[in-house]
Parts: C-alpha cells; sequence; structure tokens
C-alpha cells in the first residue's frame, strides 16, 4: 500500500536503473523491472517519478561538482509537484544493478534535503 506525506501527496521519486526487491510492493518503485518487458506492459506506475541515476561513469555529470548537478533533477521532481509535494525517495546507498554506482560527494544530503522540504 502507498502512503501519503502530511500534504496528502503520493508521489515517488526512484533512481533509474533502480532493483528494490522483487516483491509485488516494490517492483513498481524498481525501473529495472518495470522498465523491461517481462513486467506484463504495466510500465512505471503512474504515482513514480524517475530521476537520472547519478552516474559518473557513463552520466552526463563528472568533477567535483556532480553531486549537486545530479541532484538538481531531484529537486527539480520535486518542484513539479507543487503543493502536493513528494511522499517518497527511493535509492539504494550503492546501486548495483546499475552498474556498481556510488552517489558522488554532497548528491544524497542535497536529495534528501530537497525531499523533505518538499513534503
Amino acid at each position: 500500500a502507498r502512503g501519503e506525506n502530511t500534504r496528502g501527496g503520493s508521489r515517488c521519486l526512484v533512481v533509474e536503473h533502480a532493483y528494490h526487491g522483487h516483491t509485488s510492493a516494490v517492483i513498481g518503485l524498481s525501473p529495472y523491472k518495470f522498465d523491461h518487458r517481462s513486467f506484463g506492459g504495466r510500465g512505471q506506475p503512474e504515482w513514480v517519478t524517475k530521476c537520472p541515476a547519478p552516474d559518473l561513469f557513463r552520466g552526463p555529470h563528472r568533477g567535483a561538482d556532480a553531486g549537486r548537478r545530479y541532484a538538481e533533477a531531484v529537486a527539480e521532481a520535486c518542484a513539479a509537484e507543487g503543493e502536493g509535494g513528494v511522499c517518497a525517495f527511493f535509492i539504494e546507498s550503492g546501486m548495483s544493478v546499475a552498474g556498481v554506482l556510488l552517489p558522488p560527494a554532497g548528491y544524497l544530503a542535497s536529495c534528501y534535503e530537497a525531499v523533505r522540504a518538499a513534503g
């Protein structure tokens, strides 16, 4: 079951390529699963927003400011929700399915700040 934040919003943010498990409760939060054809054509749930993975190797942002730049996408997703805000931000601390990605310096702190402010 999905929850709501204190503003009544139920939007959940996830990161590209993420995998949060194989139970029916978390497949909808796992782009690794819902982007795959084996998901039965259901695809990304309407209440989920996918943000770019903070990939310093293959992604567009590298260098000392990469964490801040990737976190901007999360902040923009939060702002797009307006008054309802965001209910949750799901991310693996080490994204193994995405290629063993470790978040760049400052990324998680910036994301958490944006999500907390959004609900």
